[in-house]
């Protein structure tokens, strides 16, 4: 089903550098202070702009990044995807939940070849279509590292070292230890880009470097121009690749997906909603944490099994423990999880409203309660704005959306711990809205001769077109022909989506026979 090339004058590459979690005032405040000619040179020279993205989350902002439409359109909205019916239930997003073809996905249609990397939502890699013209190098989130085609992971198999992306369970570490368990594994996996770079045959090469958002988190001072010898080592490796790639292709486009602050005050969103009676929850005893602290076989044959006395016993502690967390404080309630083996766990049957990934800024609502949680929010101090799901999303998925968008404050976050206080203080760099866009090259006018608004959605439609590549028919997205004159200014548009359903079709039907 792939269909042949249209016409057009030159063969171009481009190469789209995503810079997770760097908003643009930390990326000048970087090279500000840092010596990064590369990355400097593309946002002074080329055309740079700030954009909003809400929510400030990974997997949604990069797929809306990558597919030019909104998660209305493409179905995701975080690492996991919540069901509602009698009651809620949560799995995992995986390739096959992406609703809606992403660039590479779409430029394969026309048989041009993509080299991606480190793209949320790329595992299982034959959910994607077009595989024929695709070598894929898996994120940070895959359960496995892996390459495809595996001829190249036979190859390169020495740069699959597991990502250090757990920052957060990486407390005991201290933080000189944890900077040099990143700039290893960037270091060892830029030998595999730069030859990726500079050996394969491509038109479009999509790469995402994460490392930045994790030690930012990890950090907080990074976001305020402080302590920067920190991140020094893996900024210059990133501006090495930039510098190489500005070398390989015609057009350099960088991109965040968000941007990063200093969190100061948590609202403790499902504590709120718990002693409001909108969400309930229960004790569990926590098999990993037996296993953990304790070595001996007995340990693991009596609570590997699912046996019908460990179950007994599950729900007798469950049950003890429930009722003494009514009776005690919340700092209480947060010792004895982290002392005991034991798992506080929302009570998805019983619960009525519930926020599952602080970034989404998303509450879920069971039918018919929507109102009455939303005034549960709408006088908080700490909160600009409770919005409808349709005031943020359009498109036939909207339905999976979160129901309530809470729009916090400057400084403010969210905690979804249901042991948590109502509203506390802490330091922790963490997600925010500013997000931006460079693009850089001989076909490119400077931002200072354009007065442009841009936004996540315009990369695909503007990148296709200057591939020479029609433009999806229903994109949320602009081609940006004010910065790229030789754009055609007719541009013809095709279903992609379309084509997209068909191919997965007959990939599935081809896994079944």
């Amino acid at each position: 089903m792939i269909i042949g090339e249209p016409k057009h004058v030159k063969d171009k590459k481009i190469c789209l550098i995503g810079l997770d979690g760097v908003g643009l005032d930390i990326l000048r405040a970087f090279f500000n202070s840092l010596i990064l000619n590369n990355i400097a040179h593309v946002i002074n020279k080329g055309f740079s702009e700030s954009f909003i993205s809400v929510p400030p989350y990974t997997p949604c902002a990069w797929t809306s990044i990558f597919t030019g439409v909104n998660p209305g359109k493409h179905g995701i909205y975080g690492f996991y995807k919540v069901s509602k019916s009698a009651a809620f239930s949560i799995s995992f997003t995986t390739s096959y939940h992406v609703m809606y073809p992403r660039i590479f996905e779409m430029s394969s249609i026309f048989n041009r070849r993509s080299i991606i990397v480190n793209i949320p939502l790329t595992y299982p890699y034959y959910a994607l279509a077009g595989l024929k013209n695709l070598i894929v190098i898996s994120d940070w989130a895959a359960p496995k590292q892996f390459i495809y085609p595996r001829r190249y992971e036979k190859k390169y198999w020495e740069y699959l070292i597991e990502p250090p992306h757990r920052w957060w369970k990486n407390n005991a570490d201290n933080i000189e230890d944890y900077v040099k368990k990143v700039e290893e594994f960037i270091t060892t996996r830029l030998n595999l880009y730069h030859e990726l770079l500079e050996e394969e045959n491509f038109d479009l090469f999509v790469i995402v470097f994460s490392e930045l958002d994790w030690l930012m988190h990890k950090i907080p001072d990074l976001v305020i121009g402080k302590k920067l010898h920190y991140v020094y080592k893996v900024l210059a490796s990133i501006d090495k690749f930039i510098g190489n790639a500005t070398k390989a292709c015609d057009i350099i486009v960088i991109i965040s997906d968000h941007g990063f602050m200093v969190a100061r005050i948590f609202i403790g969103i499902n504590k709120v909603l718990a002693d409001k009676g909108f969400l309930a929850y229960k004790y569990k005893l926590n098999v990993n944490k037996i296993l953990h602290r304790s070595q001996r076989v007995h340990v693991l044959s009596k609570y590997g099994r699912k046996d019908r006395l460990s179950h007994i016993r599950s729900l007798i502690l469950g049950r003890i423990f429930t009722v003494l967390g009514s009776l005690v404080s919340p700092y209480i309630l947060k010792r004895l999880e982290s002392l005991a083996p034991l798992s506080i766990d929302i009570d998805y049957s019983n619960t009525i409203a519930f926020m599952n990934e602080p970034a989404t800024w998303g509450v879920y609502v069971k039918n018919g309660w929507l109102d009455a949680v939303k005034k549960v929010f709408a006088k908080n101090v700490f909160i600009k704005g409770v919005l409808a799901k349709e005031d943020v999303f359009w498109g036939p998925y909207t339905s999976l959306a979160p129901d309530l968008i809470l729009i916090p404050k400057d400084n403010v976050f969210f905690d979804t711990r249901v042991y948590s206080e109502h509203v506390y203080t802490d330091y922790v760099g963490e997600h925010e809205p500013h997000a931006f866009v460079a693009l850089y090259g001989d076909d490119i006018v400077s931002d200072k001769h354009v007065n442009l608004h841009v936004n996540m959605y315009d990369i695909v439609p503007t990148v296709l077109a200057y591939l020479g590549l029609p433009i999806p028919h229903n994109t949320d997205g602009k081609v940006l022909g004010e910065i790229i004159p030789s754009l055609p200014k007719r541009i013809k548009k095709f279903n992609y989506l379309q084509r997209f359903k068909i191919l997965r079709k007959i990939k599935a039907k081809s896994m079944i026979s």
